[in-house]
């Protein structure tokens, strides 16, 4: 069965996320994001929640999230995200650089994860379903930030972004399987009390020949402040 059932719930908390801690939300380039075949959405993360929300309301096609679940505060808690996962198909991962203070995961559990995780997600481009991965790993907006979660952004506020998401299309391509479209993804917020105002945006799909750099590039271009005319 496709979409998985799963999803529903995602769909659900994103749409409460979005009615309680939005203002105002505008999407802009969804014409880029192709209707069929295999989609990597490579996106800017800046909100812990409401980046995906925003992605889980407004694309059409339903969306494989990849997750990084070493915030989790327990055992219980770990069992119930990783089933959540499964249940929507969002492929799970481990962040090297907290992990190991992480209370319901083990240092010694990272490599399988991430291997696990990007299989996982290549399989899902090999049957020709979008994905999204945001390759800095951690929100600027994040509740679970630990002492261990990486600070050092550049002057944009970016984190350097991690290669996972070329090895994603890297073998998802493999054997001759059907080209991964890569659609870079950014966003915009401005706070407005308890609220924000977000603009995502996104770009012309580009392909692995493309090169990290404009990948990167793309990312950073589209959140740029200046494009949100919501913003003046």
């Amino acid at each position: 069965m496709y979409p998985p059932p799963g999803m529903v719930g995602p769909r659900l908390i994103a749409a409460w996320a979005l009615r309680t801690q939005s203002r105002d939300v505008q999407v802009d380039g969804l014409e880029h994001v192709p209707a069929h075949g295999p989609v990597l959405i490579v996106a800017r993360h800046y909100h812990h929640l409401l980046d995906g929300a925003v992605l889980v309301q407004h694309v059409r096609r339903p969306l494989h999230i990849v997750v990084a679940l070493d915030w989790t505060a327990d055992a219980r808690q770990r069992r119930w995200m990783e089933r959540a996962c499964r249940w929507s198909q969002w492929p799970v991962i481990l962040r090297p650089a907290t992990t190991p203070s992480a209370a319901a995961y083990d240092a010694s559990e990272i490599a399988r994860y991430l291997r696990s995780g990007l299989r996982d997600a290549a399989h899902l481009l090999r049957d020709g379903r979008a994905v999204v991965v945001f390759p800095e790993g951690y929100p600027a907006v994040d509740p679970t930030a630990s002492p261990a979660t990486p600070r050092a952004r550049d002057a944009g506020g970016f984190l350097p972004f991690a290669a996972g998401y070329r090895t994603i299309a890297q073998l998802a391509q493999h054997g001759g399987s059907p080209p991964v479209a890569i659609v870079p993804l950014g966003f915009a917020y401005r706070r407005d009390g308890d609220r924000f105002d977000i603009v995502a945006r996104f770009g012309a799909p580009l392909g692995l020949g493309d090169g990290p750099e404009a990948v990167e590039r793309a990312v950073r271009s589209l959140s740029a402040p200046s494009i949100p005319a919501a913003f003046r």
